[in-house]
């Protein structure tokens, strides 16, 4: 199976993953950064991580070609070229047309909320504040958003000893530990790996929205201070 990584330059998913993928054995066939994240992206990140989340960078040598947007038909052309089977959405923004059917077999994406409950943004935050576990779900995508068929699900066990940072600081290394699982099974599936997943049920499906600042300081408030 031929695969194929996308990431913003300067985020922290698209790192993170590639070392999960190349520790695993599955090392992504194409590397390919589009666009760069924004200076105030990265520095959000770095807050509420507390600078704790610093995968090593992919190495140069290991990049296949830059793009500097999304909609840039070349992407879609080199996804097809190089017969790739799945493509990884390392954070590249929302995929449409032509470049979502580009993979033999699809996109997959690592959604840090249990899906269909926790679709939208802070899940992890949101699940917190609800009283229900945390999970990680990789899915194939499709034209909606955190819609797609459900590859595989993982629950992320947070420790007691957290402290909020940390909590964030590995949230996406369980992500890629799902991603690394999710490639395994659809590895083994060979040419039913689309047939693995399974659709997604509308019942009990909800959007969540970003934040507000009562509720982020509840959720810092389950954990202990910043050492």
């Amino acid at each position: 199976m031929r695969t194929a990584l996308f990431y913003r330059d300067g985020n922290f998913v698209g790192p993170e993953y590639f070392s999960a993928l190349v520790k695993s054995g599955l090392p992504p066939d194409l590397v390919v950064p589009v666009s760069r994240m924004k200076q105030e992206s990265i520095a959000i990140e770095t807050e509420r991580t507390g600078g704790l989340w610093s995968p090593p960078p992919i190495p140069e040598e290991k990049i296949t070609r830059r793009f500097r947007r999304i909609d840039d038909p070349e992407i879609s052309r080199l996804i097809e070229n190089a017969g790739i089977d799945v493509a990884i959405q390392g954070g590249i923004g929302i995929l449409k047309g032509n470049l979502l059917d580009a993979p033999r077999i699809g996109w997959v994406n690592v959604h840090p909320g249990k899906l269909p409950q926790y679709r939208g943004n802070a899940c992890p935050e949101w699940a917190l504040l609800n009283g229900d576990p945390v999970v990680a779900t990789a899915h194939f995508i499709d034209e909606g958003i955190d819609t797609g068929p459900v590859i595989c699900e993982a629950r992320y066990e947070i420790s007691a000893a957290w402290n909020y940072h940390e909590f964030r600081a590995n949230l996406y290394r369980h992500c890629a530990r799902v991603l690394v699982t999710a490639l395994e099974r659809l590895v083994a599936a060979g040419p039913r790996a689309r047939q693995l997943a399974r659709p997604q049920s509308t019942e009990g499906a909800c959007y969540w929205p970003a934040l507000g600042d009562k509720e982020r300081a509840a959720v810092r408030d389950r954990f202990g201070a910043p050492s």
